[in-house]
């Protein structure tokens, strides 16, 4: 049986997690550049609290701790987007795995290359595009059984009178 849907969801899901390394290491790389220069946080934050003072809504919201709590998000971008890219990494090695598992499993179910699918996308997270793609080649995976050939016994080739 050829497994052509489910070679061809991974090879997607895996596009989608390559996509998603370069940007989160884009937005690393920019965050990190932000942190390092001083002069563009201060203008930054002189902007934002400029902003901030002109809108009725934040007049009585401490702008200085609400500038230092902006710059602790900021900071702690940092950390949180080498895990998110650590993720996705692990995402598209299993998920290569897995297109190599339903590659061999031709006449078989499966049932391995499915459940590698499903740890792909929850590396990938719960409800990225990527999951997604990855969780419906798994469904694909589970439902889809070999074709068995049966043959009818019962019935037999004698002329009947």
């Amino acid at each position: 049986m050829k497994r052509t849907i489910e070679i061809v969801s991974g090879v997607i899901g895996s596009f989608f997690n390559i996509i998603a390394i370069g940007f989160m290491g884009i937005m690393l790389i920019f965050v990190n550049e932000f942190q390092n220069n001083t002069q563009a946080q201060d203008e930054f934050i002189a902007e934002f609290e400029k902003q901030l003072s002109e809108d009725p809504q934040f007049q009585d919201v401490d702008m200085q701790s609400f500038s230092d709590s902006m710059l602790s998000i900021i900071n702690f971008f940092g950390p949180t987007a080498w895990f998110i890219i650590i993720c996705f990494i692990i995402s598209f090695i299993v998920g290569i795995i897995a297109m190599v598992q339903v590659a061999r499993a031709k006449d078989k179910t499966a049932n391995l290359a499915g459940a590698m699918f499903i740890i792909a996308a929850v590396f990938a997270g719960i409800l990225s595009p990527t999951s997604l793609i990855y969780y419906i080649a798994a469904i694909i995976c589970f439902v889809r059984k070999p074709k068995v050939e049966e043959s009818d016994s019962s019935y037999s080739e004698q002329s009947v009178i």
